[in-house]
């Protein structure tokens, strides 16, 4: 069995079907491991039977987190329909896992990385990830005629095969439309060095990497980091959570309520700091209104009470 070839003709097939390299790599690096574990037992990848594959994931798990044993189960699905068998692996069900809180940058934090003062095309480059919430592959496949005049951004052939158009801020249009006056870029929106077409991404990591440390962030910043964060501040702000989905190009509305809607740190204190504001002034109002009737005497006109040391204004018997 040769494992390299039969590996090497899987991750061009997902580049060329649309996937990005780094999700060619991941599937591969997978399904090599796999195909090494079973070379001595079969001569092609195409005897492995659906019994052989759950017995690999029962060796994982002792080792393995359920995230990897997911990731395996995707490369074998598609590795299988690449190569003719689409229902090979359809008993194959994906491992529960605990869902986590994505770490974010505060929105302070994203408005220092977007108004740095540095080179137009990496200020262009933070605003769209941020602005955008594109994934690394969109923001680099991005090309020049993807881009109206009404701040939509068509992004053709995403995660799943999934096309979709966004917005962005009328302020970040017109930063792409300097950065095109002054750079004049070729097909793609985003270069890359000594004449190539596509910008690379690890130059997109170093990019900002290299503005989260210029504008003194010490927490760990990569592209999807600006990603998570720009969605969870839609949703601290009140955006509807089906409109960021699609926003997000999510599959199902239930992957943005699963890891950005169930804890948003700032929705949480937003939400308490409002509970507990009424909580307070019901409990102050109610001592008023004990006072009041305590104290019949009191007339009409601007009174002034004190309740635990704090001085309040009655007027007319009307509390507002």
């Amino acid at each position: 069995m040769e494992i390299l070839e039969r590996i090497g003709e899987f991750k061009r097939k997902i580049v060329a079907g649309g996937g990005d390299y780094s999700t060619a790599k991941t599937y591969g690096n997978c399904m090599s491991l796999m195909l090494q574990h079973y070379s001595e037992k079969y001569a092609s990848p195409d005897h492995i039977t659906l019994r052989d594959m759950e017995d690999y994931i029962i060796h994982l798990i002792d080792t393995h987190s359920s995230s990897y044993i997911n990731q395996f189960i995707a490369s074998a699905k598609r590795f299988y329909k690449i190569n003719g068998q689409p229902k090979k692996c359809d008993a194959l069900i994906y491992h529960n896992r605990e869902i986590k809180t994505p770490n974010i940058l505060t929105h302070s934090e994203c408005m220092a990385m977007c108004e740095s003062k540095q080179f137009i095309k990496h200020r262009a480059i933070i605003n769209l990830l941020y602005y955008g919430a594109l994934r690394r592959s969109e923001l680099l496949n991005l090309k020049i005629e993807h881009i109206s005049r009404d701040r939509r951004i068509v992004i053709v052939d995403s995660k799943y095969g999934k096309s979709r158009t966004i917005t962005i801020p009328q302020e970040t249009l017109d930063l792409l439309r300097e950065y095109f006056k002054q750079i004049r870029p070729k097909q793609f929106l985003f270069n890359g060095e000594g004449g190539r077409l596509q910008y690379s991404a690890k130059s997109l990591e170093n990019v900002v990497k290299n503005t989260a440390k210029h504008c003194s962030i010490s927490k760990k910043v990569n592209p999807h980091l600006m990603r998570s964060s720009r969605a969870t501040h839609l949703l601290d702000g009140g955006a509807s959570d089906m409109y960021v989905s699609e926003f997000l190009g999510h599959a199902k509305l239930q992957t943005t309520k699963d890891y950005y809607c169930k804890l948003t740190i700032k929705g949480m204190q937003d939400n308490f700091d409002v509970t507990d504001e009424k909580l307070i002034k019901n409990n102050i109002n109610n001592k008023i209104q004990d006072h009041l009737q305590q104290n019949e005497t009191l007339q009409k006109n601007e009174k002034e009470i004190i309740i635990n040391g704090i001085s309040y204004s009655l007027i007319k018997n009307v509390i507002h």
